[in-house]
């Protein structure tokens, strides 16, 4: 009749093929050599195949994988899982269940990617109806001998019940909080990734336990537009406390990216359109931004110049940040990838059919970039910019488009997408990659909104750094100076005009400091959150309690000179250590880039909660002020 206890660590393993794992068993070049030339890999593979001995272990492997991964991904052998992507713990969790008395008990750690995954909505509805609780945990505290960033679950199940019920945590560092949180008596402040010390936060809450059922599931659906789903097949939401779960429930009624039309790419693959030819791998500026390949570095949250390899180009790390206040306004970003001019580079990479038949390419439209690889609790997750017309990418970045939409509705989904937000969205549902699906389902506001040309206008000030961004910067004449003005917050804003905004694009045109770029990124999340309804207290609990590291380096790392310039670590060290007695020497220091400046102190952080309170409050009454007068205009006309 079945088993009434099954417990079990089922393996975590995909049976992928990897050529290269085979091969290099053989020739030991193939998992020491990074990006092989294509020309290099062929000759070794030929020689290596041309031994009779490993040409018939390549093909054994081959065969075996092949059959393995067909047998275990057939409907007769699984049916829940059949056409997934094949994972052995998922085919555990359909055998347990096969396996259950009617009363058993089932509790697996195991992986929790089908939560995520876009096409597991199968399984998800097999395993909502049949979970009891469930656990999630990041295992940041090495319980597990895997890296530190793995998410897994402890998932309790029963037999199948006619509506979901059960009870869920997510964000655990350690069992014992799960224990301590099931018998709390809910006083004291929400916990979330990371207490106010940094340390990652074991605090016990009754809010951690969050109970759902048909309702919960639903409001999920709604917030993560997976509408055609069905709410027991939608995606998994890991809420931390009761109040991110209300935020989310808030921006589930916005209007989403996806209504304004998007067209996608995915640029160039990394890996066969570099063996196609299409690139090669060389270290250099580009003669204009049509040689332009970018990847996930090269930008950040509205920085479309963040960083640029070092010649060396020795591995992802090898980068060096780009020095915003010496940018020329003819700059075109150093990149490691080169076209290969063959006839097909420009023809071959992504265009777009529009409504009316016209095919074009999508490099002639200025677009949203972000970067595809999700860091789910790093400083950030969604990492937008945007990029100029010309400019190619490979696929560890996405990019996006509205050809039939307005340069405003690029610009507002542009700088929504830029927020604490829509960043929270993200992360609160997470997955290894940001593709378009994730993209579309995020909140934005209309262009008609009072506060639009406020939005637009700080995000125009970010990331239109040089000449490239000139016809956008002019053609949004209805973005001007009028009734803007920086809200105060840290006190630098004072030096900066928003007159610029009423003139043609200059080098004066965008923000060059980095306390002014910060100042106008506090605006932006708080615009946005009072334009989509979320109050300033609940953007700051989000903020403390999702976004643990960008808080780390907001009280303890980032500290601005007197000159609204961010300290480099060397500087900030020497002036802790000495302070008055310091010299112009001591608070002197070159960047990567060869520049030198002599940094002003004291130096200090800035606090962005309180910033983000004050810009939401002055909003706020700005809002009500143009409301009031249009009122008062409109009794008017009617008398």
């Amino acid at each position: 009749g079945g088993f009434d206890l099954q417990l079990g660590n089922p393996p975590w393993v995909r049976p992928d093929w990897n050529e290269a794992d085979i091969l290099s068993d053989f020739e030991v070049a193939f998992a020491l050599e990074n990006k092989m030339p294509v020309a290099r890999w062929d000759r070794l593979k030929n020689e290596v195949l041309s031994d009779i001995r490993s040409y018939t272990t390549y093909i054994e492997q081959s065969s075996f994988n092949s059959g393995n991964r067909a047998f275990l991904s057939d409907v007769s052998t699984y049916p829940v899982i059949a056409g997934l992507r094949t994972d052995l713990y998922r085919c555990f969790m359909e055998q347990t269940w096969r396996h259950q008395q009617q009363y058993g008990v089932v509790a697996l750690i195991h992986p929790e990617t089908h939560f995520t995954d876009d096409k597991a909505q199968n399984l998800r509805r097999e395993t909502y109806h049949r979970l009891r609780r469930h656990w999630q945990f990041i295992n940041e505290l090495q319980l597990f001998e895997i890296h530190h960033l793995v998410a897994y679950g402890v998932h309790v199940y029963g037999n199948e019940a006619s509506d979901p019920n059960f009870l869920m945590a997510s964000s655990l560092y350690h069992p014992d909080t799960v224990e301590r949180s099931l018998v709390h008596n809910g006083d004291g402040s929400e916990p979330g990734l990371k207490d106010l010390e940094g340390n990652w936060d074991l605090r016990p809450h009754a809010s951690r336990i969050l109970r759902i059922g048909q309702t919960q599931l639903g409001a999920w659906q709604l917030a993560l537009g997976n509408e055609n789903e069905g709410s027991t097949g939608t995606s998994m939401i890991y809420a931390v406390n009761t109040s991110a779960s209300d935020v989310l429930e808030k921006l589930s009624g916005s209007q989403r990216v996806g209504s304004l039309g998007p067209q996608f790419s995915q640029g160039w693959n990394e890996t066969t359109d570099f063996k196609n030819g299409r690139f090669e791998k060389r270290w250099g500026k580009p003669l204009s931004w049509d040689d332009v390949i970018l990847q996930g570095p090269n930008f950040h949250v509205g920085v479309p110049f963040y960083k640029q390899p070092n010649s060396t180009m020795k591995n992802n790390l090898d980068w060096s940040e780009v020095d915003l206040e010496q940018l020329p306004g003819d700059a075109v970003p150093v990149t490691s990838y080169k076209p290969i001019r063959d006839g097909k580079y420009d023809q071959l990479y992504t265009h777009w059919t529009l409504p009316n038949g016209d095919r074009v390419s999508a490099r002639d439209y200025y677009r949203i970039a972000w970067r595809k690889m999700a860091a789910n609790t790093g400083e950030r997750t969604l990492i937008p910019a945007l990029l100029p017309p010309g400019a190619a990418h490979i696929d560890g970045v996405y990019t996006m488009a509205f050809p039939e939409n307005s340069s405003e509705s690029l610009l507002m989904a542009l700088v929504a997408m830029s927020s604490l937000l829509s960043d929270f969205s993200v992360r609160v549902a997470p997955k290894a990659n940001i593709r378009a699906a994730t993209v579309e389902r995020l909140p934005i506001v209309g262009n008609d909104h009072g506060l639009s040309k406020a939005l637009m206008a700080r995000g125009l000030m970010l990331d239109s750094l040089t000449e490239v961004y000139a016809d956008l910067w002019n053609s949004t004449s209805e973005v001007t100076a009028d009734g803007q003005a920086w809200t105060g917050g840290y006190g630098y804003p004072d030096s900066v005009s928003m007159d610029v905004l009423d003139y043609e694009w200059s080098e004066a045109s965008p923000l060059r400091l980095a306390a002014d770029r910060r100042q106008a990124q506090v605006e932006i999340d708080a615009l946005v959150a009072l334009m989509l309804g979320v109050t300033a207290d609940e953007l700051c609990s989000i903020y403390r309690t999702q976004f643990p590291v960008l808080y780390k380096y907001d009280t303890q790392r980032d500290h601005f000179d007197q000159n609204g310039r961010l300290v480099p670590a060397e500087v900030l060290k020497t002036w802790q250590k000495l302070g008055d007695a310091a010299t112009d020497d001591d608070l002197t220091a070159t960047n990567a880039q060869g520049f030198t400046y002599t940094y002003a102190p004291p130096f200090a952080t800035l606090d962005r909660e309180a910033d983000m309170r004050t810009a939401y409050a002055e909003f706020e009454q700005r809002l009500a002020v143009r409301e009031n007068r249009i009122s008062s205009a409109a009794e008017g006309a009617a008398s």
